[in-house]
């Protein structure tokens, strides 16, 4: 018997709340016994036999996951299998896959393990990975069109229930802390109460232990972990300042461990490139290059993505993320220029590495950028927020196509400055350079009211308005350090003070290697145009 899934609704006094159950069981129960089963026959109902829309059952007991505060979502989403839940796809998929005493189905793209009638004779409870994997899977898809859409974390996060087990694991206890700071964010309380500090704690010690362990068939955890736990102090705990990436190191380390020689699982490669911004502003201010920047590490991630199943948007955003992986290495080349103006030769270098960056991205904007706007994953609508400045602005199709077109323009203006910082010692000047980050940073420009409408999970995109500040005009810079503002206005003000014109430039400065880091708490370094704190 084939195993399919529909949402139920099972509504009214007295009925069963709206949940799951096996396709061959009728409204009420599950016990098979047609043409009226057991249930139906106690409460004189008429039994409505086999159908395609039922309740989950677990093991026979008919529990429900408890609501969850501010997210009020239908129990009919919470999806939860006993066992073994795997993303095998977009569509839906029909499959007999037979154990002992289970089938599996597949549902929305995920794999539940469905027991038979004759093992729900012994009601169990749910576990807590169990509920945790539930209430991730309803959170996936709780918001969707809203700033509190999950999804926008990245691919890798319905990858997740497939690798929390039967026992509690330091990624179980990092999605913990995360959906617990994303329903407190929902839910409207301020926002130094988002962050449960108990089970932060309880995530950063096991992550330590993780951290600890010398198996290295849990690396792949341990960076997801990793991975979660950045994501979520950047997003729900700014109050230590925007530079503090506490994990970044600890993600290097932990790639570095297992080497470009190893194949990469689907989820390291996802985890890998959501957390490289993170590892490359990380090398920028240690003033050192990527250790991704190698011939070994940038062919090993190359084959990876394109021996991977991942989409093609994807493989283009993974694929420009390694060829970024030089950005620490050139702010690198501009402070040491900065700190002797008359290096030509390493000048020379700077404008030899830039330029060859700088083509790179020319060549992608005039053919996948080009052709996603041809076939309408990017697109240009009316824009209602500002049309005195941008009569349209930007929309796309999905967060990846947003992301791919945000880093695109992110580095196209990183590479403009380079190029400027070089040819400042070499004593030329290419108008056509400043010309460029003016077109790309109008980009970042038109593209903020669709980015706007994903805060607080798109504060990742704050990079592209930082790096876009210098080339506006004074109306452009005002809307520029509005929106700056605007992105993080659920959130703590930023430690190093309000986004006005000194602390803006002062991060796009230190981040080109055009300002220095300092080790202080000190937000002056910013206001005052001396560096930047770290």
């Amino acid at each position: 018997m084939l195993i399919t899934a529909s949402p139920s609704k099972v509504g009214g006094p007295g009925q069963e709340p709206h949940a799951w159950a096996a396709a061959w069981a009728c409204t009420y129960c599950c016990d098979e016994k047609w043409p009226t089963c057991g249930t139906c026959a106690r409460a004189g109902k008429i039994c409505s036999g086999a159908r395609n829309t039922f309740k989950f059952v677990v093991n026979g007991s008919h529990n429900e996951l408890p609501d969850d505060a501010g997210i009020g979502i239908e129990k009919s989403r919470l999806l939860l299998a006993s066992a073994g839940i795997g993303k095998v796809g977009k569509r839906w998929h029909d499959e007999d896959v037979t154990t002992s005493n289970s089938r599996h189905a597949f549902v929305n793209g995920y794999s539940f393990r469905c027991h038979t009638p004759a093992t729900f004779s012994k009601p169990l409870p749910w576990n807590p990975p169990d509920l945790l994997i539930a209430h991730l899977i309803a959170c996936l898809d709780a918001a969707p069109g809203t700033g509190h859409d999950l999804r926008i974390l990245g691919a890798f996060l319905p990858l997740i229930p497939r690798h929390l087990g039967s026992a509690q694991t330091a990624l179980g206890h990092a999605v913990e802390l995360l959906l617990g700071a994303w329903t407190n964010s929902r839910r409207g309380l301020p926002s130094h109460l988002w962050l449960d500090l108990r089970t932060y704690n309880r995530a950063l010690s096991s992550l330590k232990a993780a951290l600890d362990d010398v198996n290295v068939g849990q690396l792949t955890n341990t960076l997801t972990t990793l991975c979660v736990l950045q994501k979520t102090e950047i997003l729900y705990d700014f109050g230590r300042g925007s530079n503090q990436e506490n994990h970044a190191a600890g993600l290097i380390a932990v790639i570095n461990r297992c080497g470009p020689e190893q194949p990469m699982t689907e989820m390291a490669l996802h985890v890998t490139f959501e957390s490289i911004f993170h590892m490359l502003q990380e090398d920028i201010r240690q003033r050192r290059e990527s250790d991704f920047h190698t011939s070994e590490w940038m062919t090993a991630l190359k084959d990876t993505i394109d021996a991977s199943d991942v989409g093609l948007v994807l493989k283009h955003l993974y694929h420009l993320w390694v060829e970024a992986t030089a950005w620490p290495g050139l702010a690198r080349l501009v402070r040491l220029l900065r700190q002797d103006p008359t290096d030509t030769i390493t000048a020379a270098e700077l404008r030899q590495r830039a330029t060859s960056l700088a083509e790179l991205l020319q060549h992608q904007d005039e053919t996948i950028l080009a052709s996603l706007a041809e076939s309408g994953a990017i697109t240009k609508v009316e824009n209602t927020t500002r049309p005195d400045l941008f009569p349209k602005c930007y929309s796309f199709e999905d967060f990846p196509t947003a992301k791919l077109f945000s880093t695109h323009s992110l580095f196209s203006i990183i590479a403009c400055r380079f190029l400027q910082e070089a040819d400042r010692v070499l004593g030329t000047k290419d108008p056509a350079v400043e010309k460029q980050a003016r077109r790309f940073s109008k980009r970042t420009w038109m593209a903020y009211p669709w980015l706007r409408s994903q805060t607080p999970l798109a504060v990742d995109f704050t990079a592209c308005l930082v790096f876009s500040y210098e080339a506006g005009d004074e109306e452009e810079r005002k809307f520029c350090a509005a929106g700056l503002r605007e992105m993080d206005s659920s959130r703590h003000p930023p430690p190093i003070g309000e986004w006005v014109e000194a602390t803006i430039m002062a991060n796009a400065k230190a981040y080109s290697g055009r300002l220095p880091f300092i080790r202080t708490q000190d937000p002056k370094v910013e206001y005052e145009g001396v560096g930047c704190r770290s």
